[in-house]
């Protein structure tokens, strides 16, 4: 046994401006998931309202879905730009294929993106139903019950992105 000797792969060591590029992602989604799940209240908040306070509640909640369309389209991009600048700080050439995404979380993200887009879109399609005096409930059921899985699907795309993190960290 003397004579055996071990290895150590040498990893390079992440630079702090690396390591805060990295963290933009997954802080600036840790606040919108909030934001979404404070979105999804509207679901309880809803039922209980009556009258002018149902209404007023409800302009919010559209008025804030749109926002949070717009903050779930950044945060997607904040992922690309952070993975490019952080390739470009280390040194490395950027091309197409650092962008595309390597892993599940990744391409997660884009699924994502793709569900918010459609939940977006059927609550355009709910509101223009319900003030065009049409039949409206399914979509808005349908709307509701999207938002419900797409909770669960980022509870798992966040700790996802938990291990990714750790990974390019560690």
């Amino acid at each position: 046994m003397r004579g055996l000797k071990t290895s150590r792969v040498q990893r390079p060591i992440v630079e702090p401006t690396q390591v805060f590029i990295l963290l933009l992602h997954p802080i600036a989604a840790l606040l919108v998931i909030r934001e979404f799940v404070r979105q999804r209240e509207w679901r309880k908040e809803g039922v209980a309202l009556k009258g002018a306070a149902r209404a007023d509640a409800l302009a919010r909640h559209e008025a804030d879905g749109e926002r949070l369309f717009r903050l779930v389209i950044a945060v997607v991009g904040l992922a690309f730009v952070a993975r490019a600048v952080s390739v470009v700080v280390a040194g490395k050439s950027l091309d197409w294929g650092v962008l595309l995404p390597g892993h599940f979380h990744g391409w997660g993200g884009l699924l994502g993106l793709a569900l918010m887009t459609y939940l977006w879109s059927l609550g355009r399609k709910t509101s223009a139903r319900k003030a065009a005096g049409e039949k409206f409930a399914r979509m808005k059921d349908l709307h509701g019950r999207l938002s419900d899985v797409m909770m669960g699907l980022i509870a798992i795309h966040a700790f996802l992105g938990f291990l990714y993190l750790l990974q390019l960290l560690g």
